[in-house]
């Protein structure tokens, strides 16, 4: 796709860069700050053991990479915004930039391959099922190939609790899930164990498992869905192309689909049979990969990442047909934007705590029956004090019979107090909604998606936008340097406005830092009118994943009533601010070219929060940028680092709020825990800071 399309007052698309007249420009991404945040600390370890089937995702999981339980590489982008009416409530997105959320290197204005997503190798050639054979502990043999020899019961060991028996003086029935222990050694020879088989007189090999061999007529299919451009991002051009790719270790890459760009609001479905028994090998992989083009970059300020696809769904499995779309599955596919009313998804806690009506009325949530059964599925939510680590409650929000592929729209009345007051100065509360469907509970590997987790945040700060940036936006073309911006806010109650968050994009070679002036303004009959404070010295700055930039104001200001934050340029360059597309705000944002104030023609937010506080002294907990905390890598598999230009500590506890570890180092051993979310709260002398951590053991 080629970057010179902007998009502009006037017309949709604008074929130049060579902007006549200053406009408001709506940009796609250069640059991915999640993806930048998740690479600097990556486990670049990957597992290459072979997986069994069914293999399945639908990239529902809370991380920014794919599972390395599932994949090799880590250069899409999983999220839960850019896939519009995606099937489940996360997507697989690629484009054209890299694993550390910069633009490729090698991008060129001809199609070039960017992004992959390869499968750990597969088992296509077997499966296995256990032998359900039993026998007393007494009559089993070990053959030792080495001596020639059969050992009895008497040489011959099990576990039992924290005790090791023998299995002669302390017979029991044995079966084939057992382990077997040999001599003073205690050697595992649980797959060299006999019985003498009396009628043939001859010593008989017990097999732990049943071998089962693929075959053709086993009706193996793999089927996924894709979207060309969705929710945001840049539509690919006919001329890149999506696609996929098989191989086995006797193999090389075959191409066996492929797709060519389009800008589409739906997913399609691919569904494609294995019936070569080339690739009913031990080692099967597949791949997805996209071809994206880039365009001239006259101008680097708008150099932006094109060419966007989502898949979604994907699932490698047995026993299936074309026509199969009968999933044992009941998925999340949309999602409460905040458990506060509208506008706002965060204000400050001590301003909530004063009206809590801003709590909304009703929870909402939509999901669907993928199988073609009456699913009865039950509801359950928890809410948790993350600062506090206090459990609030934890409700039954009923059940339903779920009717066969259908959506189920579900709403209640919300009780009072979903957050209630205390003594801190912020509080996080983790709202975590589980639906259960007995019917489907041993399809284990589909129940990711049955599971939702929603922050509530209540710090110092007004945020509209979601803090996920899917376009960016500023003011360019002759005449911009004087170009203002501007967005409406109103506080609950009077407060001291002390600074402001603002979200901006990076542009190639950081093409945008250009000098600004933070303006606030007092509002005039709906619109930004006499100017309050017009501070200069600011120009855009870049931190991690889902951080903003804290502007100070070296004068506090009293705010009661309705204001306008913004800025005024100082250049005609365009300076890319984040753009929210998740919800639409525009009625309340405004630019000045020429001395008139116009509504901004382009649905969304801007990125900017404003900083309220009684105290002249504030503590920023996510954007201290003088007290620098990293946690990572993210999954973690065997230990969790602290990364922190002053001393910490930390509790590390788990999703029901259990503390399970403390201290103060800096390395975190979690190789004994088991698999699943948790959370880090890292303190220092001035602030504090929760990390999501995953851990994934391979």
């Amino acid at each position: 796709m080629k970057v010179n399309k902007i998009i502009s007052v006037f017309a949709l698309l604008l074929f130049a860069f060579s902007i006549v007249y200053a406009q408001p420009i709506l940009l796609k991404l250069t640059y991915n700050s999640f993806v930048a945040e998740a690479y600097q600390h990556v486990n670049n370890i990957k597992n290459y053991d072979t997986i069994r089937i069914p293999f399945f995702d639908d990239f529902s999981q809370t991380t920014v990479y794919p599972s390395n339980s599932l994949w090799l590489d880590q250069h899409v982008y999983v999220n839960r915004t850019f896939g519009k009416n995606a099937p489940t409530i996360g997507v697989a997105t690629f484009d054209i930039i890299n694993m550390a959320g910069e633009i490729y290197s090698h991008a060129s204005q001809t199609p070039f391959v960017a992004d992959y997503l390869t499968s750990k190798p597969i088992n296509l050639s077997y499966y296995t099922t256990q032998n359900p054979f039993t026998i007393s502990t007494q009559l089993l043999y070990y053959y030792e190939t080495a001596k020639n020899t059969y050992h009895p019961s008497d040489s011959l060991f099990y576990k039992s609790g924290n005790f090791m028996l023998n299995c002669n003086l302390h017979a029991t029935t044995y079966n084939t899930s057992m382990n077997i222990y040999f001599g003073h050694s205690k050697i595992d020879v649980s797959d060299s164990l006999y019985y003498f088989d009396n009628s043939l007189m001859q010593y008989v090999h017990i097999e732990r498992f049943f071998y089962h061999y693929y075959t053709v007529g086993d009706s193996i299919y793999f089927s996924f869905f894709y979207q060309g451009k969705g929710n945001g991002g840049n539509a690919p051009e006919t001329t890149d192309s999506l696609v996929l790719q098989f191989k086995t270790p006797d193999n090389t890459w075959k191409n066996v689909w492929s797709a060519k760009g389009e800008s589409s609001e739906t997913f399609k479905r691919v569904m494609i049979p294995i019936r070569d028994t080339i690739w009913l090998k031990k080692g099967f992989q597949f791949r997805f990969y996209n071809y994206g083009s880039l365009g001239s970059l006259t101008s680097p300020s708008f150099a932006s990442n094109v060419d966007f696809w989502n898949i979604d769904y994907v699932y490698l499995n047995k026993n299936r047909h074309i026509n199969d779309t009968i999933f044992p599955d009941v998925a999340i596919s949309q999602y409460l934007r905040s458990y506060i009313k509208e506008p706002f998804v965060s204000v400050p806690w001590d301003h909530y705590k004063q009206d809590q009506s801003l709590q909304i009325d009703t929870v909402r949530l939509q999901y669907y029956n993928f199988s073609d059964d009456i699913v009865n599925v039950q509801r359950i939510q928890k809410i948790y004090n993350i600062t506090t680590q206090q459990l609030i409650k934890v409700d039954s929000l009923g059940n339903e019979n779920i009717a066969p592929f259908s959506y189920f729209d579900f709403k209640r009345k919300t009780t009072p107090n979903y957050f209630p007051s205390n003594n801190e100065s912020e509080s996080i509360f983790e709202i975590t909604t589980y639906l259960s469907a007995p019917a489907l509970q041993s399809f284990d590997y589909m129940q990711w998606n049955d599971t939702l987790r929603s922050f509530q945040v209540f710090r110092n700060y007004y945020a509209i936008d979601d803090g996920t940036a899917e376009y960016g936006i500023g003011i360019a073309g002759t005449g911009a340097q004087n170009a203002q911006m501007a967005m409406m806010f109103k506080p609950m109650i009077a407060d001291t406005l002390r600074g402001v968050y603002m979200y901006f994009n990076r542009t190639l070679n950081n093409a945008s830092q250009k000098y600004f002036y933070l303006t606030i303004w007092k509002c005039n009959k709906g619109k930004p009118g006499q100017i309050i404070l017009k501070k200069q010295g600011y120009k855009p700055e870049y931190h991690g994943i889902n951080q903003f930039h804290y502007y100070s104001l070296d004068t506090a200001i009293y705010v009661n009533d309705t204001i306008f934050i913004g800025w005024t340029q100082t250049t005609t360059d365009l300076l890319n601010l984040g753009f929210d597309l998740n919800y639409d705000y525009s009625s309340y944002i405004f630019y000045n070219l020429t001395g008139v104030w116009t509504k901004l023609p382009y649905a969304g937010t801007l990125m900017i929060r404003p900083v309220f506080s009684r105290d002249a002294t504030i503590g920023f907990n996510e954007t201290f940028v003088n007290n620098y905390i990293k946690c990572y890598p993210n999954p973690a598999t065997q230990f969790i680092f602290i990364d922190s230009d002053k001393p910490t500590s930390y509790k590390l506890f788990d999703i029901t709020g259990k503390i399970l570890l403390t201290g103060n180092e800096k390395m975190i051993d979690i190789s004994n825990m088991s698999n699943g979310l948790y959370f880090v709260h890292i303190s220092s002398e001035n602030s504090s800071k929760i990390f999501k951590i995953m851990i994934q053991h391979p």
